[in-house]
């Protein structure tokens, strides 16, 4: 069985459009691609998550919109 572990790989602020600040933070689930014949294979990035940084899931709209599930609101990158 591979093993599988996730990295935080990007975060960013994001806003209601009442001004209301959030901090998104991404993690990639990375594999590991290593192996008898490759022991040293660098591992394989996977499926991309993201959640507050209170815990809360977030759904992509777009490069810039999110919604955070949990609180059923939409928020929008500042950078």
């Amino acid at each position: 069985m591979r093993k599988k572990w996730e990295e935080l790989t990007d975060e960013f602020d994001a806003e209601t459009e009442h001004g209301e600040r959030f901090r998104i933070l991404i993690f990639t689930t990375m594999i590991d691609a290593s192996s008898m014949s490759n022991p040293t294979a660098p591992p394989v990035r996977g499926l991309k998550s993201a959640r507050t940084s209170q815990g809360h899931h977030c759904n992509r709209i777009d490069d810039d919109n999110w919604e955070i599930v949990g609180l059923g609101i939409r928020v929008k990158r500042v950078d």
